[in-house]
């Protein structure tokens, strides 16, 4: 767990975000062949990481569903219509023709079976590129206008449910920060982030 900072909007705002496993072995191998080589079987063990991740954002309820748990007793836990909905950080247009799927859009696939909603709310603008040879500042840079928030239900404004923001990998957190502003000022209540794998940072 750390915390993203969004200062720039709100003085002292944070939004905590929560990892699933360091981005080291055997993850980082694995998110590279199922990135890369097109492995989506992948993508099921991956959502599990990610559900892991989500369960530890605060108040949100820990959900044991029999998509990941098949002992999971209905009678003993908390229902489906506590969790929140999910949105997915798009990938580049650029990257999703160059590996024929979107890598997140597997991943949800597989939360949206176990009840989580998906919203898909964020649109990529970012141009064609690759953000892992980037350091910490040149990644800020180019996460400045990466999104825009696409429609938005009408219902949500009377019924703001909570959202949490999902990817597969977070370094320096650009990305998450330039998505997560997008939709605080579309006055969408962002509760917190999580992704399947990232760095420790203080």
């Amino acid at each position: 767990m750390r915390d993203l900072r969004f200062d720039d909007l709100a003085e002292d705002l944070r939004i905590p975000l929560a990892i699933a496993h360091l981005y080291a072995p055997p993850i980082d191998a694995m998110i590279y062949r199922y990135k890369d080589n097109a492995i989506p079987e992948l993508a099921r063990l991956l959502a599990n990481l990610l559900a892991g991740a989500i369960a530890q954002i605060p108040a949100v309820i820990p959900v044991f569903n029999p998509v990941f748990n098949p002992e999971f007793n209905p009678e003993n836990g908390p229902t489906l219509a506590q969790l929140p909905i999910l949105i997915p950080i798009p990938s580049r247009k650029s990257s999703i023709r160059a590996r024929g799927f979107d890598p997140m859009s597997l991943i949800s696939d597989h939360l949206a079976r176990a009840g989580y909603p998906i919203a898909p709310w964020l649109v990529d603008q970012r141009g064609a590129g690759r953000s892992k040879t980037l350091g910490s500042a040149d990644r800020m840079h180019a996460a400045h206008d990466a999104f825009r928030v696409g429609r938005i239900p009408e219902r949500y404004a009377f019924n703001p449910v909570p959202v949490i923001v999902i990817d597969d990998v977070t370094t320096s957190g650009a990305t998450f920060n330039a998505a997560v502003s997008q939709l605080l000022l579309a006055g969408v209540h962002v509760i917190g982030c999580a992704a399947v794998a990232g760095v420790r940072k203080r």
